[in-house]
């Protein structure tokens, strides 16, 4: 089972590894903190709206049980979630089926 498991995992590609990452680094942040560092191009503009920021702190607080807090951030903080997991099992554990197609 185990190298059923990892030759899956191995097999997977690199963009189900970084979605993955993405939003554990996410979740990990603390969404309430100010003043941590950022890429933000508009942050760094003095411009306050921004909605990649406003999708992050969405899944930080969806990570904290604060859903509401989380949907205010930003409405598609959950179905983001969602989808970057199921577009990373997909990715790194379901088989592609060969077709005979000619």
């Amino acid at each position: 089972m185990y190298n059923k498991v990892s030759k899956y995992i191995a097999g997977g590609k690199p963009e189900g590894w970084f979605w993955l990452i993405a939003i554990t680094l996410l979740a990990m942040t603390d969404p309430d903190q100010s003043g941590h560092f950022s890429l933000c191009l508009f942050r760094h503009l003095g411009i306050d709206f921004c909605p990649g920021c406003g999708l992050g702190h969405g899944i930080a607080l969806l990570f904290r049980g604060r859903l509401i807090d989380s949907f205010h951030a930003h409405p598609l903080a959950l179905p983001a979630v969602v989808i970057l997991l199921r577009r990373s099992y997909q990715l790194l554990f379901v088989r592609k089926i060969k077709t005979n197609q000619k």
